[in-house]
């Protein structure tokens, strides 16, 4: 749990009211205009996703039952794609709060940079490596995980990255 959490949501809060021109106090009220369900929205998935919060944590603070907070999260890839307005809030509270602009990358500069230091997808790898800069992911299979990782933290050491692993069941230790 992060240390300061009600510091954080209230800057999160007043943030997203500056971005929209809404008062802070409209954003966790019940109000269901549009503007006030999109910096909701909006921030709720910003806290989630970019800033680690749970459900929990969101419940507890900002006036909403945890099951809103699962519908956000399962509406963030649509109305990131489908809704202009959500789409930039999303983006400008990134760049306003982190100081980063992760919105630069794209998926060919991500593969650009792939073949670049040599990471290549290698058949039946044991691991998989899911690389995530914003909302660009992409899978990695590979064979030298710790070789892979230091080139990826190396290649791209000025952004703001997450990724997973997984082992994969494969045909590689069978004899």
């Amino acid at each position: 749990m992060i240390k300061n959490n009600k510091k954080i949501l209230k800057d999160i809060v007043n943030l997203t009211a500056a971005l929209i021109d809404v008062p802070a106090s409209l954003i966790n009220s019940g109000g269901r205009a549009r503007v006030l369900v999109l910096g909701r929205v909006a921030s709720a998935n910003f806290l989630m996703r970019d800033l680690g919060f749970t459900y929990d944590e969101l419940s507890k603070y900002i006036n909403r039952d945890r099951t809103s907070f699962y519908y956000y999260e399962a509406k963030h890839k649509d109305n990131y794609k489908y809704w202009k307005e959500y789409k930039e809030l999303y983006d400008n509270l990134k760049k306003s709060y982190l100081g980063i602009d992760n919105m630069a990358m794209t998926s060919e500069d991500m593969l650009k940079v792939f073949k670049d230091k040599g990471i290549k997808n290698e058949e039946a790898a044991p691991f998989m490596l899911s690389f995530k800069i914003g909302n660009i992911e992409e899978c990695i299979y590979t064979r030298d995980l710790e070789a892979t990782i230091k080139i990826l933290k190396e290649a791209f050491k000025q952004f703001n990255y997450s990724f997973s692993v997984e082992h994969i069941n494969s045909l590689a230790y069978e004899s």
